[in-house]
């Protein structure tokens, strides 16, 4: 009996303790968690910002955190916590005393960056409650403004009065300083590459005399990153894998005006290539893939050249109608050797067809037109190189302001959808004009044109230029694909009148022609003209060989041509060649009063560069013959010099003149222009280009005395009246008589 007295004791005082430890428990227990004292902050600004919840265990260190962060919400001047103690728990109140609402924003000191250019960086907003973190935000981005504008010495503040009636003022105080610019940028450890090889891959670049044109000078942090990413890139370019580039140090001088930065490299050892493996799925020979790889054991080790071989060998899956083809490059770094080991694993996937080809996007060009320049139909094996020719294609319309070609997988793994998306552009332009030449003077021009007439790709262009010196009236008719046949006719109505100082001419014809692509590339083409010339006004001191040319005469002829044109963008080219070859034959079975044959050649080749610069270099070269005893008729010499040919110098002034120094043109034309085009304003189509030209027009085999060479700067830009181009050209080498400097400017249509 004792022992069960003493075991019920001991059951009872355990558990007595559990139920007092359980109820001691639940006191500690959140039960509600409630907000007071907003009136315009919603109450989940509050909860979120907690960490808190109900049915939690009460925590005071979580209250404290908690209290911080609504603090830092910037909506609330004061937060407290109430805690209340109910049998069943805590009852936890966040009071908060809420900022008072913006009554007015406002920006003071900024003299020399507008209001209404900085009003964006605010955010804050009139009415709003007044948010500590939007205005030291605001702060931020005014003074990222400033150093985007070259005010790296701004200095921005705040103020805010309190007024009557619960309400706040804020005030933005701008401290503008000076402009500064990059003045040096120095690279510490680069032991191999020099500074000047660095930095032409930098786009932050120091200032110089042209950076009012250029923008040198100025400093930006995003893209000093970049820089930086550049730099590491162009070192494992050459070899450098481990290399690095460390955080820029800026340093900004005592007055404020200049700025100096240092880049630390840590360069490395120079990696070369070890051993070259295929692996995975073959879809050629290895013997073939291997002579496409650029990237050989021995050599040092590119980047630029792992890419390439991926992409080459990528395409030559994808040309077998592999579209999904992947090329895994794997690299084996071993650090001791400094060599790397190279594996192109390919995984070649199904191979697919062409199931449908959709349109979007063509509201008035028709389905078809689209289509013919696809080199992709239904039913095609899939081939990377037409889609890419395709894209081409496409772009060089120019009735589209963009267009992209989409595969998208089907439910069938061996089919793909051909999804060719577009955005037309205005086609159709009205456009008059005046122009300044400083051999033509004013010049009055007009233009109407559409290139995509009811959405057929029928164009038609009507064109007039007039001023003292020349009036041209031009009217053309372009059918691509005439009667659905994969042939080009062109109809041209013509009317010009040129004045030169002992005699003017005048020509009214027109031209039918036909071209027909042989390749996706090459193009050739037949034209039948017909035109009737007449000489007048010759002044009686004019050369016997200008009185000679006084009368009227009709030419007949046909031009046999063939284009190369592999040019990336019509518009706005970058890479590619474009090459023209006519052979004119006038007479004879064609009939016409004069007789001559007529070979001109030009080529030129952009070469793309960084930056979405390019270089372009052109050579054009041609020559006159008469036959049947006849003369060539001077309006048929060429007239070297001008615009289209060597700038610098008046149309035909760089070339032959007769004995009173009238211009007279020449019987060949031999001359060379080199260009460097730069964006200026992408945008708006707005480039940049310096050039620099070299060549003349001769007589007989005098094709290498008496060369002309000019130089200078333009601008060039794809306005939405058509393509401007106004570019000034220097005479080198002014002879008596000569100008020094000739300004030209052109609107019409681009090749």
């Amino acid at each position: 009996m004792k022992a069960r007295l003493i075991c019920f004791f001991l059951i009872t005082c355990v558990l007595c303790g559990l139920t007092g430890h359980a109820l001691g428990q639940g006191k500690d227990i959140v039960i509600k968690v409630d907000v007071t004292g907003n009136d315009r902050i919603e109450r989940g600004v509050v909860t979120n910002a907690i960490k808190t919840k109900e049915k939690e265990v009460y925590d005071p260190d979580k209250i404290r955190e908690d209290m911080k962060n609504v603090y830092k919400t910037g909506f609330f001047s004061d937060v407290q916590v109430d805690v209340k103690e109910t049998p069943e728990g805590k009852v936890v109140t966040f009071v908060v005393v809420e900022r008072p609402p913006v009554s007015e924003i406002s920006l003071q000191g900024n003299k020399k960056i507008k209001t209404e250019d900085l009003k964006d960086k605010i955010k804050l907003k009139v009415g709003s409650v007044l948010n500590t973190e939007k205005i030291k935000e605001t702060v931020d981005e005014l003074k990222k403004h400033y150093a985007s504008k070259n005010y790296y010495g701004a200095k921005v503040t705040y103020n805010i009065d309190y007024e009557e009636g619960y309400r706040a003022k804020v005030t933005f105080l701008i401290d503008e300083s000076q402009k500064a610019y990059v003045r040096k940028i120095t690279f510490t450890g680069n032991k191999h590459l020099k500074a000047g090889t660095l930095t032409d891959y930098m786009k932050t670049r120091e200032k110089g005399i042209l950076s009012w044109f250029t923008g040198s000078g100025t400093m930006d942090d995003e893209q000093l990153d970049e820089d930086r990413r550049n730099l590491v890139a162009f070192y494992a370019d050459n070899g450098y894998v481990r290399a690095t580039v460390g955080l820029p140090e800026t340093t900004l001088s005592k007055d404020g005006k200049q700025i100096f930065i240092t880049l630390p490299i840590t360069e490395g050892n120079v990696y070369k290539i070890g051993s070259v493996e295929l692996a995975g799925d073959s879809v050629v020979p290895e013997e073939q893939l291997r002579k496409l790889l650029k990237s050989k054991s021995g050599n040092t080790f590119k980047s630029s050249l792992l890419q390439q071989d991926v992409t080459s060998i990528t395409d030559t899956s994808q040309d077998k109608g592999y579209a999904f083809a992947d090329v895994n490059p794997l690299t084996s770094v071993d650090d001791d050797t400094s060599t790397i080991n190279l594996t192109f694993e390919t995984s070649k996937g199904p191979q697919v067809f062409i199931n449908r080809i959709n349109i979007t996007g063509n509201l008035k060009t028709r389905d078809k037109v689209i289509r013919r320049e696809l080199r992709l139909a239904e039913g095609d094996l899939f081939s990377a190189a037409r889609l890419k020719e395709s894209k081409r294609r496409l772009r060089n319309t120019t009735y589209f302001k963009e267009s992209d070609l989409k595969l998208v997988k089907t439910d069938e793994p061996d089919k793909v959808n051909l999804d060719a998306v577009v955005e037309e552009r205005p086609t159709g332009t009205i456009s008059m004009g005046i122009g300044y030449s400083t051999y033509e003077n004013v010049i009055l021009t007009g233009s109407v044109s559409q290139e995509n007439i009811l959405g057929t790709g029928l164009k038609a262009y009507l064109m007039a230029a007039v001023s003292s010196i020349n009036q041209m009236y031009d009217f053309s008719v372009v059918k691509p694909y005439i009667f659905d046949l994969d042939v080009t006719a062109a109809l041209n109505l013509f009317n010009w009148t040129r004045v030169f100082d002992t005699y003017e001419y005048r020509s009214k014809g027109g031209a039918i022609s036909l071209l027909r692509p042989i390749t996706d590339n090459t193009r050739v083409g037949l034209k039948y003209g017909y035109n009737v010339t007449d000489v007048f006004n010759v002044t009686p001191d004019a050369s016997a060989y200008v009185q000679s040319q006084a009368g009227t005469a009709s030419t007949s002829s046909v031009t046999a041509s063939i284009y190369y044109n592999t040019l990336n963008d019509l518009l706005n080219p970058t890479s590619g060649w474009i090459a023209e070859t006519n052979l004119e034959v006038a007479g004879g079975p064609f009939g016409g009063d004069n007789k001559f044959i007529k070979p001109i050649a030009r080529a030129g080749k952009y070469f793309p560069y960084r930056w979405d610069t390019a270089f372009f270099v052109r050579g054009t070269a041609g020559y006159v013959w008469p036959y049947g005893g006849t003369a060539v008729p001077i309006y048929q010499n060429f007239f070297v010099g001008g615009l289209s040919s060597v700038r610098g110098f008046r149309y035909g002034e760089a070339g032959p003149k007769d004995n009173t120094g009238e211009i007279v043109g020449g019987q060949g034309e031999l001359y060379f222009n080199f260009e460097y085009i730069f964006p200026i304003y992408k945008p708006a189509g707005l480039r940049g280009v310096v050039f620099f030209d070299v060549g003349h027009g001769f007589n007989g085999s005098d094709w290498v005395t008496d060369i002309k060479t000019a130089a200078g700067f333009g601008i060039r830009w794809l306005s939405p009246m058509g393509p401007i181009r106004i570019e000034l050209g220097f005479n080198l080498n002014p002879k008596e008589g000569e100008k020094r400097n000739v300004f030209d400017f052109m609107m019409g249509r681009a090749y």
